[in-house]
């Protein structure tokens, strides 16, 4: 089962590590390393921020994920998600998104984006099977990505 806590302190060196993960920063608008200054930094300002919130995704306990939404407008929010590198491929990341979704929804009115890359299948499926639909195609620090936007409950799980 998995189960979903605020982000703390102690998870930053588990995130840095899994944003650093070659498949990860492959699916990453900025493909480059992340140095470990920045990292801090970022994550720090993302603990303090009232317009953020991350979320870490466990099993037993163990970390296996992460949905970091960032909140862009009163009701619109942008959606950052990854599985750790052995958590792949077991269908975790829809569960994982779905329980994320629902912690975060305020209201009906709620508007959730996902900029993915073209070439992110993975990240693809996952958004269209938790009701994102592709709004549109664009390019992003030079690279194509889709825009996927939700803007409605989960079916019967509002």
């Amino acid at each position: 089962m998995i189960t979903l806590r605020e982000a703390e302190q102690s998870d930053c060196t588990t995130l840095y590590q899994w944003a650093n993960d070659p498949v990860i920063r492959s699916c990453a608008l900025k493909d480059a390393p992340i140095t470990l200054q920045n990292h801090l930094n970022w994550f720090n300002k993302q603990l303090a921020s009232l317009n953020s919130k991350i979320y870490i995704a466990s099993i037993d306990d163990k970390p296996i994920g992460q949905v970091r939404f960032n909140q862009t407008d009163l009701n619109t929010y942008e959606i950052d998600t990854h599985l750790s590198p052995c958590s792949r491929g077991y269908g975790y990341g829809r569960k994982m998104l779905k329980q994320a979704l629902k912690l975060i929804e305020k209201n009906k009115n709620s508007t959730f984006i996902a900029i993915i890359l073209i070439e992110n299948i993975a990240s693809i499926k996952l958004f269209e099977a938790c009701n994102f639909k592709r709004e549109k195609e664009t390019t992003i620090e030079n690279k194509k990505c889709f825009i996927y936007i939700r803007k409605e409950a989960l079916d019967g799980e509002h």
